[in-house]
């Protein structure tokens, strides 16, 4: 077992476009005008499903996003409401109409479920999209005070934060969300970042429930409790169901149900981005499992001739899963890795939790307990979620980044006492 090659498997750091979020505040006036904007879009944007499933069912005709341009320009010459928009906006929600065409098309070709693109309702349109934004539409007012203004749109401020946007003349996407909890603005931009500095130490991860991430260096991860909100979310749902369909009543409480569950999101996302910010920081190689979570969450329930058994308590497991956000943590790990110049690996985890680190022994009774590892084969004692990482690591260093093991029952490797190192990078 030897470190990993330096010729195929670095991601060196590439031009990227990166997303700053940032606070919006506009006026009561300027909510108003927000929603009467999104209901128009949300009216186009049906219009334009519309027009392309007509078009295909009676022609055999492709109406494309240039086409239906077109014709919002007719629209612009005769409706003065449109005509007040900035051209930009009403683009934007062709744009995703297109763009939902053109995944449901690659659904069908890959032979996925296709999921054929759907209205949308006023309520559920929130987000205002302008197509080719231009530096103009953010404007510095200096002391940090930035403000958007597009045509049609209420002006909204930008909530003052130590970083500071990119060069205007790099601005590629500009949304407007309307959250639960106020206005959102994205502001993407196309950035060229320096790699991070070399790095030659390397590290496994197993991820389980009762550590979020165990390191093969023997350090945790702590999970996530979920305890507080789960009680909070129980209030406000018995508070909604309690409440009169229709009434000022079940409104409030459908809008605190709304704001608790984002914001508990956004705390949730917060905390996976500095955990998976710090493991690219420390380490240049990086060793995690390919879990199938849909597999691992699936219901135990069965089927009325076969019922399944211990249903309610896989369904505590599932909901424990989930809970810590495994794939969140994956996703943003992949793409920071790549942006770093970072190597990760991605292997088999059948059997990492049932091998022994030290020796290769393969006995799923060395598994004594959730925290306890003693080996059958050799004696060997040692957290099983630290050794399953080691594990993890070591599958990785023998068979490459990225790649699978031919056997996954095979002996992983020797023992790796904590985090080893990979060899020079050369990032």
């Amino acid at each position: 077992m030897g470190a990993p090659t330096t010729d195929t498997h670095i991601m060196p750091a590439a031009p990227r476009h990166v997303t700053y979020q940032h606070r919006g505040y506009v006026r009561a006036t300027g909510h108003t005008r927000l929603r009467d904007v999104l209901a128009m879009l949300a009216t186009l944007h049906n219009a334009a499903l519309q027009n392309r499933r007509d078009a295909y069912e009676m022609a055999g005709q492709a109406i494309t996003y240039y086409d239906q341009c077109k014709e919002l320009t007719h629209i612009r010459a005769d409706d003065p409401a449109w005509a007040a928009l900035q051209v930009g906006v009403g683009r934007g929600a062709l744009q995703r109409v297109g763009r939902a065409f053109k995944a449901f098309f690659g659904r069908v070709k890959g032979g996925g479920k296709p999921g054929y693109p759907r209205f949308r309702s006023r309520r559920r349109y929130t987000c205002i999209e302008i197509a080719c934004p231009t530096p103009s539409m953010v404007r510095h007012y200096g002391d940090g005070k930035v403000a958007v203004v597009v045509k049609g749109l209420p002006s909204i401020r930008l909530r003052r934060t130590s970083r500071a946007l990119p060069d205007p003349c790099q601005l590629k996407t500009l949304r407007i969300h309307l959250k639960p909890t106020g206005v959102q603005v994205d502001l993407g931009y196309a950035e060229e970042r320096e790699a991070l500095a070399p790095s030659n130490e390397a590290t496994g991860i197993d991820a389980g429930v009762v550590h979020r991430l165990a390191l093969s260096d023997g350090s945790f991860i702590p999970s996530r409790d979920r305890m507080v909100e789960r009680r909070q979310d129980r209030r406000l749902r018995r508070r909604l169901a309690r409440a009169r369909r229709g009434s000022n009543g079940r409104r409030k409480a459908a809008r605190a149900l709304s704001r608790h569950t984002y914001r508990e999101r956004i705390r949730n996302r917060n905390e996976c981005h500095r955990i998976t910010t710090d493991l690219v920081r420390r380490f240049g190689y990086i060793a995690i499992e390919d879990l199938h979570i849909k597999n691992m969450t699936r219901s135990a329930a069965g089927t009325v001739e076969e019922p399944g058994r211990n249903v309610k308590a896989k369904r505590g497991l599932n909901r424990t899963i989930l809970d810590q956000t495994p794939g969140l943590l994956r996703g943003q790990l992949t793409y920071k890795a790549e942006w770093a110049g970072r190597q990760l690996a991605v292997v088999d985890s059948a059997y990492t939790s049932q091998t022994c680190a030290a020796c290769g022994h393969v006995d799923a009774s060395s598994r004594v307990s959730q925290a306890v590892f003693l080996c059958t084969g050799c004696g060997h004692a040692d957290n099983a979620d630290t050794n399953a990482a080691r594990n993890v690591l070591a599958r990785a260093l023998r068979t490459g980044p990225g790649l699978r093991p031919g056997s996954a029952k095979q002996p992983v490797g020797v023992a790796l006492a904590g985090t080893v190192a990979c060899g020079d990078t050369g990032i």
